[in-house]
């Protein structure tokens, strides 16, 4: 199941602006708020789910080294028998 990716109004306002800033500035591009939504709305469906996997993939590397680890500590936590 595949959820849309959302940014709350705080997160949005900032991204386009932030985006607005980066085309004046390195392009020398002036863009109205409602362009730079849709701009953004474009990147966001283009490019989100492609940072979205890439974050998921780095996740599951910090949950296996994470389990590696448990999974050392809880063998330091078996005890001798003398039973074989």
């Amino acid at each position: 199941m595949t959820r849309p990716i959302d940014l709350s109004r705080e997160a949005r306002q900032a991204a386009s602006a932030s985006l607005r800033r980066v085309l004046a500035d390195e392009l020398d591009v002036e863009i109205g708020a409602l362009q730079a939504d849709l701009v953004l709305d474009r990147v966001i469906q283009d490019l989100g789910p492609i940072l979205y996997n890439r974050a998921i993939t780095d996740a599951r590397a910090v949950i296996a080294a994470r389990a590696e680890d448990m999974d050392e500590a809880l063998y330091g936590l078996q005890r001798q028998t003398d039973l074989r």
